[in-house]
Formats: C-alpha cells, structure tokens, sequence
C-alpha cells in the first residue's frame, strides 16, 4: 500500500471500518451456522442409530455426515479465528477506533473534494485568469 494515495488510504479504512464493525455479527452468523451443522450431524446419526438402512442408504447417509462434519470444521475454524482475534480487537473498540476510523474518512473525503474544487484569489494581479472563472461563477 502507498500511503499518500488517498484513494488506497480511503479503502484501507474502509476494511478496517468493515473488520471492527462486523466482528460481532459475523461470529454470531457462524455460531447459528454451527448450531444448524451440529443439529444436522445429530440428525444422521440419529438415522443411523434407531433406522433399519441397506447397503445403499447407509453409503448414502455416511456420505451426508462426511459432509456435514467437513462443513462444520470449517465454520468452527473460522469461530476460532475471530475468538483469536477479538481481544486483540476489544482493545481498539475501547478505545473508539471505530468512531475514529469513521471520522478520518470522512475528513479524507473533504480533503479529497476540496483538493478537487480548489480555487485561488489573487492578492494583487486581478486580471488571471483563475480570479475571472471565480468571477464568471
């Protein structure tokens, strides 16, 4: 990243914005996903227990809890990242970094607009043609 391009800057954090803000609810996302997983994988071995399967659906239902026990590895990876993450995150939330983040982009987005709209006043020569457009306007 370069630091004095302002539309990377801006995208930075932008991400962090995103990273603080959305901590919360994602994990409560993949805690119901677990949830929904865990109850899935209960379910077939349910079936397997109390149910009568031939050859076929028991390859059927092994396969299904393959699955399931894969899926649910991998959100409860990702439970783990951000458990691994969040007081490292906590700190920076108390301290108001959100509220921080959210003002310096919006202070790099006047600067940005007034970098832009720029417009000069002469002190002494009146007759350049920055102080007419600013006339004309």
């Amino acid at each position: 990243m370069i630091i004095d391009d302002m539309q990377q800057t801006l995208e930075l954090l932008g991400n962090i914005k995103y990273f603080f803000f959305n901590m919360e609810e994602t994990e409560k996302k993949l805690s119901t996903e677990l949830y929904n997983k865990e109850g899935e994988r209960d379910d077939l071995l349910h079936e397997i227990e109390l149910s009568d399967l031939n050859i076929g659906e028991r390859s059927n239902t092994y396969k299904k809890l393959k699955s399931v026990l894969q899926e649910r590895r991998i959100i409860k990876d990702k439970i783990e990242l951000i458990n691994t993450i969040k007081p490292y995150a906590s700190k920076f939330i108390t301290k108001g970094i959100c509220a921080e983040t959210d003002a310096t982009i919006k202070n790099i987005e006047t600067l940005k607009s007034n970098q832009e709209n720029r417009q000069y006043t002469p002190r002494v020569l009146q007759n350049l043609k920055c102080a007419k457009k600013k006339k004309e306007e």
